[in-house]
């Protein structure tokens, strides 16, 4: 499982068109998400009032009843708000059983990835009612994680890629509930939800060619959340490693995550880098002192070590 811890004081590069460097990243990891306000259509306006079909208003001896119409409007809002309960309800009982399961999963021997599963299914579960009202509390368009607009900034043909897959509503989904867990207590899950978009992506890469240049770029110019990707893409496609991105990910990642996925990529690939490349990778290693802040990116920094 990847470390979602923070990658410590070292908050990157801002060399070059880096366009998230405005906000500094919060202990955890920070937001790797961005918002996208979206201009609102309006309703096109007749040129000619003279031409305007006029309101015909009711028919020829129709009234129209404004207490039927309250009426109507009010059972409406009050079916949806029983409605909205009830989900809520069966949200939080779905939650809160999935965490009971797995707190009685400790005492008659699960393994520890199912207990994981299971628990961060009922976490999300039980936090799905904040999602959907801080969601709702925003106007409508102003809200909206769009991860492969984000890849398509920096690599377009990628982005394409991932679509034809059919793979853009999954991770944007998979970043909107990312982005909104928020807290330490939550930090296993957020590293776990990290790896399943993650994987989604390692797995396209392992089935489609990606451009090498392009991924390099959604490394270099992209948000916190993108770096990871492109990481991603690399450990699906091992031709696709570019030893700079590495070094620059050992040596100033922006989260525990790229960290974590650059040391992976390393162990992994240390068969296609020379020994130059090696010697480099091994000093970018040493020079980041926050690795002590990960278990997972101490065993692996060691494993590279033995090499």
């Amino acid at each position: 499982m990847s470390d979602d811890r923070s990658a410590g004081p070292d908050h990157g590069s801002t060399s070059g068109s880096w366009p998230y460097t405005q906000e500094p990243v919060p202990p955890g990891g920070g937001s790797d998400l961005h918002t996208v306000a979206l201009n609102q259509p309006t309703t096109p306006q007749p040129t000619n009032p003279q031409r305007a079909a006029p309101n015909p208003g009711p028919g020829p001896g129709v009234r129209a009843d404004p207490r039927r119409q309250s009426f109507t409007q009010s059972s409406t809002d009050s079916t949806l708000r029983r409605l909205a309960v009830v989900a809520r309800i069966l949200w939080l009982s779905a939650g809160a059983a999935l965490c009971a399961a797995a707190i009685v999963g400790l005492f008659v021997g699960v393994g520890e990835v199912e207990l994981l599963i299971v628990l961060g299914a009922g976490v999300v579960l039980a936090i799905m009612p904040a999602i959907v009202d801080r969601i709702r509390s925003m106007k409508a368009g102003h809200f909206e994680i769009q991860l492969i607009e984000q890849i398509a900034d920096n690599a377009r043909k990628s982005a394409e890629m991932l679509r034809r897959l059919g793979m853009e509503h999954e991770l944007d989904a998979y970043a909107t509930i990312y982005t909104e867990m928020r807290g330490a207590e939550l930090t296993e899950v957020r590293g776990a939800m990290l790896d399943r978009i993650v994987q989604r992506v390692s797995n396209a890469s392992a089935v489609e060619k990606f451009d090498r240049g392009e991924v390099k770029d959604m490394f270099t110019l992209g948000s916190p959340i993108v770096r990871v990707l492109a990481l991603g893409l690399m450990e699906g496609d091992l031709s696709l490693i570019d030893s700079e991105v590495l070094v620059e990910a050992l040596k100033r990642p922006l989260t525990g995550n790229e960290h974590y996925h650059a040391l992976k990529l390393v162990l992994g690939g240390w068969g296609h880098f020379s020994a130059a490349e090696r010697a480099k990778l091994k000093d970018a290693i040493d020079s980041n002192q926050q690795i002590q802040y990960g278990p997972g990116r101490r065993e692996l920094a060691e494993r590279i070590r033995k090499l």
